[in-house]
């Protein structure tokens, strides 16, 4: 049976934390708490599911701690694609925020490459939520540029912003790079990473717990060998033909299947 979460008994008023909504009690606590405001609801959505006979997720507005905490990651507080500000509208599929225009270009792409929702108007699964709060802008920035897709090439034929992390140029179109069997990959590793944590019990102890949790199990599972340090960059025998735009016209640049330890490794974190 599920619980509902107990909360601080303390008062801080003549009406007790517990007692008030959760986006007030974000307002009168400090951020280390967040993380719990978070589970809490992430738990409560679990529970609605429990209760019900029904085999379908529930679904509700995104919540506000689950909110704040997404717009605390890094990079996330301008869109993925363009570095617009604020970003309303997210890719499930990437667990990256988006601006309108830019999640426009990825509705393009299909729901079976890159599923947009809105961040104010949609409702949201459990494990939808999750995606986002174990991906991340600055994540699949670092995994496309290690893969040479970081600086990429915007329609209107400028590269990334300034502001941008990315440093190194790419082969690939800005839109072109979801097409990729490197986002192929990406996107079946955080889908799975998410699932794996919305199945299991036990309440949401964040990106850092849960990262740490699979390394050691990794660890124990089978001894570390020792290699020869090899480059970070993936190996490519054939670079895909590039246009005079800049844009790769091969769908599937990018890493192959010798590559999936390296891509579980944005998710188990490893080095």
């Amino acid at each position: 049976m599920c619980d509902e979460p107990s909360s601080s008994s303390s008062p801080s008023s003549p009406k007790s934390r517990a007692q008030q909504p959760l986006h007030r009690q974000m307002d009168n606590k400090p951020g280390s708490d967040l993380l719990r405001l978070v589970a809490q609801e992430l738990e409560s959505m679990r529970c609605i599911r429990a209760a019900n006979t029904d085999t379908e997720e529930a679904e509700r507005s995104f919540p506000p701690a689950c909110l704040r905490l997404l717009q605390t990651l890094e990079g996330n507080q301008r869109c993925h694609d363009c570095s617009a500000p604020q970003p309303e509208w997210a890719s499930v599929s990437y667990g990256v925020t988006l601006c309108l225009q830019c999640s426009g270009k990825h509705r393009g792409l299909g729901v079976n490459c890159s599923f947009i929702k809105s961040l104010a108007l949609d409702s949201w699964k459990r494990r939808e939520i999750l995606c986002l709060l174990e991906g991340g802008n600055d994540q699949l920035s670092s995994f496309f540029e290690r893969h040479e897709m970081g600086h990429v090439h915007c329609e209107d034929g400028h590269s990334t912003p300034p502001g941008s992390r990315n440093s190194s140029p790419s082969r690939v179109g800005v839109t072109d790079r979801y097409k990729t069997k490197a986002a192929s990959f990406y996107r079946q590793h955080l889908l799975s990473h998410a699932k794996e944590l919305a199945d299991k019990g036990g309440l949401y102890e964040g990106r850092a717990a849960s990262r740490s949790k699979d390394r050691r199990k990794k660890s124990k599972r089978r001894p570390r060998k020792c290699k020869p340090v090899e480059p970070q960059l993936p190996t490519v025998e054939e670079r895909p033909s590039v246009d005079s735009s800049g844009h790769s016209s091969d769908s599937s640049f990018g890493p192959g299947p010798d590559q999936m330890q390296e891509l579980e490794g944005d998710f188990k974190g490893e080095t």
